[in-house]
């Protein structure tokens, strides 16, 4: 929704795409840089670039599954079965899985995880921020989102009375436990590092701060969809 001059209106279609290609090229690009850059992922992203190397399966397969198999996770949660809500989720989390992989892939092709470790940790810390931007426009628009920050979303006002930390710290739990299991089998962790740390404690409060200083007049809606 948009907030002017006191009122709340409905956003047109084209505001909604928009917005969208916004925070999906963003929350891509973020990934995709924080991955090249070696110094830590989000921990979700984490937890597939765990998974993969545990398995030898590329890490676009394990994104696309957690999207799917989270989709269906938030209908239950939400207490509500929306299709296109569902098929939504599902797009947005295949579109995610492809551009991540296509922007980790151009870094890495210039060298980004060749530079010195102290130069990419400002390059990490600017892609989590770049992450946690994307996630609180599109959780505003709440028209497409990524199934796992549409569970960020419906834990923040369902479960925890509106404080994006704690939803997001509940998220991210599962993803670092994911990591673990992965771990145990191939005894290696791979992108968990600094960048991983930040999200975890500091991702609801850069979401909190977004929602409040760019695009300010974007606000939340109804959670459950339009």
């Amino acid at each position: 929704m948009y907030y002017i001059d006191g009122q709340f209106y409905q956003l047109g279609l084209k505001q909604k795409v928009s917005f969208f290609m916004i925070s999906l090229v963003l929350n891509s690009f973020g990934n995709g840089l924080s991955v090249a850059s070696t110094m830590g992922s989000a921990p979700w992203t984490a937890s597939a670039a765990n998974l993969a190397n545990a398995t030898g399966i590329q890490i676009g397969i394990f994104l696309a599954l957690t999207a799917i198999a989270v989709a269906f996770l938030n209908m239950f949660l939400a207490m509500s079965f929306n299709w296109l809500r569902l098929l939504g989720n599902v797009i947005f989390g295949l579109s995610f899985s492809f551009l991540v992989s296509l922007f980790s892939n151009y870094f890495i092709s210039i060298g980004i995880h060749e530079i010195a470790w102290w130069l990419r940790i400002p390059i990490d810390v600017f892609a989590i921020w770049t992450i946690g931007v994307a996630i609180s426009i599109y959780q505003r628009v709440n028209w497409i989102m990524h199934p796992l920050d549409d569970l960020t979303n419906i834990l923040r006002f369902d479960y925890f009375h509106g404080n994006a930390s704690k939803a997001q710290m509940s998220n991210f739990a599962a993803a670092i436990a994911l990591s673990l299991i992965a771990f145990a089998f191939s005894h290696h962790f791979v992108a968990l590092g600094f960048g991983t740390v930040l999200s975890f404690f500091f991702q609801g409060r850069n979401i909190a701060w977004t929602d409040k200083h760019i695009f300010t007049h974007l606000v939340h809606g109804d959670i459950r969809g339009n």
